[in-house]
């Protein structure tokens, strides 16, 4: 070799070791950035002609591996779901209270039973009607609270997806940018070893949010999509729109649209992103959402609607002493047009301050009928209103009746009180439900939305629904994905039957409506729709001067069930005046007038209201629980049961999902990673390797030096 080939191998010693050095120095600053492969050199024999010239750099190369970086990406998306999910508990755990703790439904319930019970020492001591009052009122704010952080938790989950779009947008496009650059860079001399470095993270950042996988595309760029295959970067990119809703159940699917990087133009049609979500945070805030606190709210709903049935079937069978001087129902979504369609018998009572009968009126629905103590039968129409009109005429001064905003209200005058009782051969209905009890008049709780969802109604009866007004309703499937849609409007003419034909044509078979003979509306969903939900996505529609809508009317969809909490209450009236509380049970029978029929310290309908702690009721199936007939303390140990579940399931896929995602991570690292000892090696050995080049140079220099003083 001539002196000018060593001076050129040991030149490219030199320059090979140097960006070795280099090489290694950048891995040791890095050790710690999250996303930074090591980078190692790759060397290969310099060749000229036919002869070795020195070394030379192959590459730089990125240490990665494709399988490990796939199970990284997909054990992100795993713990992000999860973890979205277990905050999500823990914050409803927050407000739920443990079974035994004094701020629970249970505990609240209790207290209701023991407050029954210290009073039915003394019925008619106001200390112990006000305690007991506050006791229910107590259970119905602990409910309503419940049901009001639920729905908070849905709100808030829903704005967390909204808020995680922007994030979403920004990394898809910077992974297509980064793309761009790789692709440009790759073309030149110089690895983009950095910008890879950026994607890989950027991606990495991305699957906390969706579930994604990618594959090599032309030129280096890289190709991500959905778990299933929706592309989102591609030869154009992704962004997604969604627009928070504020009404319950009616949300609307996350839009993907193609954008032409070009134009900045959507290309093609947008695609539901939902049912494409395999894991990440979207996912888990959907799931939540649409799923576990709305199964919980439903549940409490089911678990409002029969307390409240519970305890107020029972008070409307009872009074106070003395009587209250007017009883006023709630709003039944009634008109005073529509069909009374009540059966049996019952009694309106008249009576003074000491419980005496000053008036009876004896109705049997059966007939049309009623007499004014035991007097001649007068007849009376069919409709409310004309119910009305002949009760108003057989009060004549002593009370009067009144029916407005889908509620009645009856009064006595002259300081005396009006108490309801049925008889027993056979009671008053309306679609199982007694006269007193269907509007209301004495009850304990009240609810938003119906309570009871035997309407008493039947197809023939008039709409009474405002012209124009909407009824929107949908059909989702597991994954929240809308599959069907009906939508009716309404003209003002229709018939509760024609209503309903009406939904179902819009369905097409989907789901099927029907009336049944208490009134209550069913549905039923089609073979194809075995498995799918039905929500209501808007009701613009009022019944007459009620502004209820069909839809609240009959209790359509999961959401009327679980809004019945959200406003349970005590009735108004007594709050206002405890003393009114129903402990007594009027004696009417055989009674005339002057008989005494209340009697102070009668506590036999406060002994039938401590009853209900032990009575068996029907649970409609609602959420995660199934229909069941048991006590009202056995269902919210049920409800709670679930919820401690649903949590502890949380807790533990978060605790594996995290676990898996550090074990990936530690897999990667331990081949994508720094090893610092390594790197030190490294360095030693390159050290060694300059020193020995730039001693080959020194050589040829006194080599060169020495031909130069040969004479």
């Amino acid at each position: 070799m001539s002196i000018n080939g060593i001076f050129g191998s040991a030149l490219s010693g030199l320059s090979v070791s140097q960006t070795a050095l280099s090489t290694i120095s950048n891995n040791i600053a890095n050790m710690n950035t999250t996303g930074y492969a090591r980078e190692v050199v790759n060397q290969q024999a310099q060749v000229s002609g036919s002869q070795l010239s020195g070394v030379d750099v192959a590459d730089i190369q990125r240490i990665t591996d494709q399988f490990l970086n796939a199970q990284v990406l997909s054990a992100q998306g795993a713990a992000s779901q999860a973890g979205v999910q277990n905050d999500t508990y823990t914050q409803l755990n927050a407000f739920l209270g443990s079974p035994g703790s004094g701020s629970s439904i249970s505990s609240q319930l209790d207290n209701v039973f023991s407050a029954l019970s210290s009073a039915s020492l003394a019925p008619t001591s106001l200390p112990n009607q006000q305690a007991a009052v506050n006791s229910f009122g107590n259970l119905a704010s602990t409910i309503s609270n419940l049901s009001n952080s639920i729905q908070g938790l849905r709100t808030n989950v829903d704005q967390q997806i909204s808020g995680s779009i922007a994030t979403v947008n920004t990394l898809i496009n910077q992974i297509y940018t980064l793309n761009t650059q790789i692709s440009a860079a790759n073309s030149t001399t110089t690895p983009p070893n950095g910008l890879m470095d950026q994607r890989d993270a950027a991606l990495q950042q991305l699957s906390q949010y969706i579930g994604v996988r990618s594959q090599p595309g032309p030129n280096g760029q890289l190709i991500v999509s959905t778990q299933d295959g929706v592309t989102l970067v591609g030869s154009s990119y992704g962004q997604l729109s969604y627009t928070s809703s504020n009404g319950v159940g009616s949300y609307p699917p996350i839009q993907l649209a193609m954008i032409d990087p070009a134009t900045g133009q959507s290309v093609g049609s947008t695609t539901a992103l939902d049912p494409h979500l395999s894991s990440g945070k979207l996912q888990g805030f959907i799931d939540m959402r649409d799923g576990a606190l709305a199964q919980l709210g439903q549940e409490l709903g089911n678990f409002a609607q029969t307390t409240a049935n519970a305890f107020n079937a029972q008070s409307n069978a009872n009074t106070s002493y003395p009587a209250p001087a007017s009883l006023t129902g709630r709003d039944t979504g009634l008109v005073s047009s529509d069909a009374m369609n009540f059966t049996g018998n019952t009694t309106l009572a008249i009576t003074d301050a000491n419980g005496n009968l000053v008036h009876r009126i004896d109705i049997n629905f059966t007939t049309g009928q009623m007499s004014v103590d035991g007097g001649a039968n007068m007849g009376f129409g069919g409709t409310i209103s004309d119910f009305l009109s002949t009760l108003n005429g057989a009060f004549g001064s002593s009370g009067s009746g009144s029916f407005a905003n889908g509620a009645l209200t009856l009064a006595a005058t002259g300081g005396n009180g009006i108490a309801v009782q049925d008889t027993t051969s056979p009671p008053s209905s309306r679609g199982g439900s007694s006269f007193a009890q269907f509007f209301g008049l004495n009850d304990i709780f009240r609810t938003s939305g119906q309570p009871i969802t035997a309407t008493g109604m039947s197809t023939s009866d008039a709409g009474n629904f405002a012209a124009g007004g909407v009824i929107s309703l949908a059909l989702k499937d597991t994954t929240g994905q809308i599959v069907k849609t009906a939508s009716v409007t309404l003209n003002g003419t229709e018939t509760i039957g024609s209503i309903i034909s009406a939904l179902n044509s819009a369905f097409g078979g989907a789901a099927t409506f029907s009336l049944g003979a208490s009134g209550t509306l069913t549905q039923s969903l089609g073979s194809n729709y075995a498995n799918d939900s039905l929500s209501v996505s808007q009701d613009t529609t009022s019944r007459g001067d009620t502004g209820m809508s069909f839809t609240e009317l009959f209790n359509v969809g999961p959401d009327q069930q679980a809004a019945l909490a959200s406003g349970f209450s005590v009735n108004p009236a007594l709050t206002n005046t405890p003393q009114d509380i129903p402990f007594a049970q009027a004696n009417l029978s055989g009674a005339t007038v002057g008989s005494t029929v209340i009697t102070a310290g009668d506590a036999r309908g406060l002994t039938a209201l401590q009853n209900v702690a032990t009575n068996q009721q029907s649970f409609a199936k609602a959420g995660a629980l199934t229909a069941q007939t048991t006590s009202l303390g056995s269902y919210a140990s049920a409800l709670y049961q679930d919820i401690a579940t649903r949590s502890s399931s949380a807790q533990s896929a978060n605790t594996q999902t995290s676990d898996l995602l550090t074990a990936a991570q530690t897999q990667q690292s331990s081949v994508s990673g720094v090893n610092l000892d390594q790197e030190l090696t490294n360095m030693m050995s390159y050290q060694q390797a300059y020193s020995a080049a730039a001693r080959a140079l020194q050589t040829a220099d006194a080599l060169y030096t020495t031909l130069l003083q040969i004479q």
